[in-house]
């Protein structure tokens, strides 16, 4: 299967799994007060955890690809999504203290040992390595988007999730496009 080929199948998958995203119930949440967040269904409040994991992972591995990056279109790829993803994290920080719980505030132990792996590369060795990354990361965090836009029960966390979608689509359609 060539490198096309196999982007192409990534990126119609991920359209495909985002239309029929079903609601499932996720184990285990973490930081939560015993006030607001108890009303959340357990769905919102991992949606508002990973999605606060996610968006530091973006912006460390953005910040990374800002210093690393060879190819000047990655470079501009990690100015948009530090951009991007700041104020997404931002945003999302404020969402989670509405709702009684205490924002993310570092990336998930997967991500850290690729962090530091990518650390290692060097040139298009890295940019390959980071914009692959760059495309399982934004399909796992938008069907999870797309899963709580669709059927998150807090109107306020799935407003939000529906708030983001068309920037992440837009971030893929980016990190395809680098994988011509």
């Amino acid at each position: 299967m060539t490198r096309t080929s196999h982007v192409a199948l990534i990126l119609g998958a991920t359209l495909f799994s985002l239309t029929a995203c079903q609601p499932a119930e996720q184990a285990g949440t973490t930081a939560q007060s015993a006030g607001q967040a108890r009303a959340l269904s357990t769905v919102d409040a991992t949606f508002i955890n990973s999605a606060g994991t996610s968006g530091l992972d973006e912006v460390a591995f953005a910040q990374l690809a800002g210093t690393k990056a060879a190819d000047q279109e990655v470079r501009r790829f990690a100015e948009k999504t530090i951009a991007d993803f700041t104020t997404v994290n931002q945003q999302l920080a404020v969402l989670a203290k509405g709702k009684g719980m205490t924002p993310a505030s570092d990336m998930d132990g997967r991500h850290q040992v690729v962090f530091h792996e990518l650390q290692s590369l060097n040139g298009a060795a890295f940019d390959r390595a980071y914009m692959d990354g760059q495309l399982q990361d934004l399909t796992v965090m938008m069907r999870a988007f797309q899963t709580e836009a669709d059927s998150g029960s807090d109107p306020q966390v799935r407003s939000f999730a529906q708030q983001h979608l068309p920037m992440m689509l837009q971030h893929m359609q980016m990190a395809v496009a680098f994988h011509g």
